[in-house]
């Protein structure tokens, strides 16, 4: 028994020992050894120096761009032309110091320049509402400001603003409620048409460029020799015309003329009978060189008057008077020698360059005067015009439609102020007796007018109006304009006036409008090209109120239009 337990015990102890020998980790799970612990995180070292250099620079590059954006975005929304030509030159300094930003070689640098930039956004966004036009400040000039300060100063009520914003609303109302005579007039040889009063503009191009004139605004007379230049609008030259330094009459005058050409002089026209001396005259049997042209008109080239003899070729032109009975023709053989000359004259390259000013232009805009009155109660007179240096005369031969796209600009009058604004202008001509036609024959759409002195008409609209550079909802449409032979002043057979009407700013807007066409009469009359031969350009005037001319401060709009004939 003893010996039983002894070894019973021996094996329990003896079995203890081994498995306290075993590893951990070894068979059943067992041991007490603990498990290593988990690697240490990485440390984040954080972006470079020359990482944070970069980031710096970028943010300022962008920054300086967006600023030079926003500043454009500034001159798209001035207020007027002057102030939008302000504002431009503030954009140009923010593009100047973004592009500089740009190229900089550490971020203090481009840092600085985006500072310069900021800086030039915030003084564009400045320029741009501020009105620059002496009319519109003209406009809505307050009358009664010496009141207003006192009042405030001595500590009185408060004195209620006069502006002459009111009176010129009521002269725009006005001006478009006239009708018959009044409503639009043409100048027929002048080349002009107007509303508001008979006014037009002549233009001279001069060392400094356009030289403006406005004619007919009461007594006065309006003269560019100091103008304030305005931006330049799609291809047209404003200006700004005023009386004197302390006036009360402005104009806004846009105009197409160019910078007169130089022309090459050249010596007296020889006769081109093919009868006179070989020296002087254009002869069979010369050769000469250049573009013969199939209508007859006059071309450049050279001419050997005895090519056997081995002469230089003489340098000039082949003329063609107008007026010309017959017409001018000439024909070559394949060398070059005359074969027959009819009607072309040589005049040969002679010294010296001669200046020749634009004969085909137009000059277009609005006017307003406002006596200086205490009290603000004297009526202001407003009115707008175009003119042209060549008038176009419709012809009974003249068929077919031609389009014209252009700009309008003038006044707005909303909500108690007058600004100025600016739109696009599109019309429609339909030319030809049966285009003019209407439903009455007897009478046209003019007093004792029959349709057969109605040569056309033409419809358009002024639409994507810009006023105080925000957009103004709607449109105005320019409806049915008989183009008569003859018009009511005797001799124009290029006016063209109808109604208008449309809504903008949610109001309903009716008036007149007209305008006259431009451009050389190139073709003959009777012939094929007279009845293809459209007119170049054409200008006018329109005006739209609602309401009547002595209710409350309705929208009004009175404007001025040019435009070109679309290819």
């Amino acid at each position: 028994m003893f010996q039983e337990k002894s070894t019973s015990r021996l094996y329990a102890f003896a079995l203890a020992a081994a498995l306290a020998l075993t590893p951990a980790g070894c068979g059943g799970g067992g041991g007490t050894t603990a498990a290593p612990p988990d690697p240490p995180a990485p440390v984040d070292p954080g972006p470079t120096p020359e990482e944070i250099e970069a980031q710096a620079m970028k943010q300022a590059r962008d920054a300086a761009m967006a600023a030079w954006m926003a500043a454009m975005v500034a001159v798209n929304g001035a207020v007027d032309p002057v102030a939008m030509g302000n504002a431009q030159v503030y954009a140009d300094k923010a593009g100047e110091a973004s592009g500089a930003a740009a190229m900089a070689g550490t971020s203090a640098t481009a840092g600085a320049y985006r500072a310069a930039a900021e800086g030039h956004r915030d003084s564009a966004v400045e320029a741009a509402g501020t009105r620059g036009l002496g009319l519109t400040s003209l406009a809505n000039r307050i009358t009664n400001q010496n009141a207003i300060d006192n009042a405030d100063l001595e500590g009185r009520p408060a004195v209620e603003p006069v502006s002459n914003a009111g009176r010129v609303g009521r002269e725009l109302a006005v001006t478009a409620a006239a009708t018959g005579d009044s409503a639009v007039v043409h100048t027929g040889p002048a080349g002009s048409v107007s509303q508001g009063g008979e006014v037009s503009a002549t233009v001279e191009y001069g060392a400094s460029g356009p030289a403006i004139t406005v004619t007919g605004v009461g007594a006065a007379l309006l003269r560019g020799e100091a103008p304030v230049l305005l931006t330049t609008r799609g291809g047209w030259m404003g200006r700004e015309l005023m009386e004197d330094a302390a006036s009360d009459s402005y104009a806004i005058v846009y105009t197409d003329i160019e910078a007169p050409v130089m022309r090459q002089n050249y010596g007296a026209t020889a006769d081109g009978s093919g009868t006179g001396p070989d020296d002087a005259a254009l002869a069979r049997g010369q050769v000469i060189t250049g573009d013969v042209p199939g209508d007859g008109s006059t071309f450049t080239g050279t001419r050997n008057v005895s090519p056997t003899d081995n002469l230089p070729p003489q340098a000039g032109r082949f003329h063609c008077a107008s007026g010309t009975v017959g017409g001018c023709a000439i024909s070559v053989d394949e060398d070059g020698r005359i074969v027959a000359v009819q009607g072309y004259g040589w005049q040969p390259v002679a010294s010296g360059m001669t200046p020749v000013p634009d004969a085909d232009w137009l000059a277009w805009g609005v006017w307003l005067s406002v006596p200086d009155a205490a009290g603000a109660t004297d009526p202001a007179a407003a009115g707008a015009f175009a003119s042209g240096s060549d008038v176009f005369e419709v012809r009974a031969e003249l068929t077919g439609t031609a389009t014209y796209h252009g700009v309008a600009t003038g006044m707005y009058s909303a909500g108690g102020m007058v600004e100025y604004f600016d739109a696009d202008v599109s019309l429609t001509a339909s030319f030809g007796v049966s285009a003019g036609a209407d439903s009455t024959p007897e009478t046209g759409t003019a007093p004792a007018v029959n349709d057969g002195r109605l040569l056309g008409a033409v419809t358009g609209s002024v639409s994507r109006i810009r006023a105080g550079g925000m957009s103004v909802a709607g449109s105005l449409t320019l409806g049915r304009a008989p183009v008569i032979a003859g018009a009511r002043d005797g001799d124009s057979t290029t006016g063209f006036e109808g109604a208008s009407r449309g809504i903008l700013g949610g109001a309903s807007l009716k008036g007149a409008w007209g305008g006259q066409f431009y451009g050389p009469n190139d073709a003959a009359a009777d012939t094929d090209a007279a009845r293809t031969e459209y007119p170049t350009t054409a200008a006018g005037t329109f005006a739209a109120a609602a309401g009547s001319a002595a209710g409350p401060d309705p929208v009004r709009i009175l404007g001025s239009f040019g435009a070109w004939k679309a290819e």
